[in-house]
């Protein structure tokens, strides 16, 4: 399986994996990309910084909403992404918000 190429800007709740853990990825995210992601009532959305969007600002956004495409986002993204996708899969994001604000 491949990573989709295009993914809707906005996603309901209901259509995203592990939703009990959407604050601590967001959060994370935030740490690397500057308000990308939006919480909104009944949906997450995602408004890029930049246009057209960076690639790793996609792949921020994807691994936000589907985190089981990790290793597979990890093959395409920044070495500061790939740490925090390692550092959410291992259960370290502690460790990671620590190094993050150093």
């Amino acid at each position: 399986m491949s990573l989709p190429k295009s993914i809707s800007s906005e996603i309901p709740y209901g259509e995203i994996e592990n939703f009990e853990d959407i604050d601590t990825r967001v959060l994370a995210i935030d740490c690397i990309f500057a308000n990308i992601i939006g919480i909104n009532e009944n949906t997450v959305e995602w408004c890029s910084n930049e246009d057209p969007p960076s690639k790793d600002e996609y792949l921020a956004w994807l691994w936000v909403i589907r985190p089981s495409l990790g290793k597979k986002i990890q093959l395409e993204c920044s070495e500061e992404l790939s740490k925090l996708i390692n550092a959410y899969d291992s259960k370290k994001m502690e460790k990671w918000f620590e190094y993050i604000a150093t």
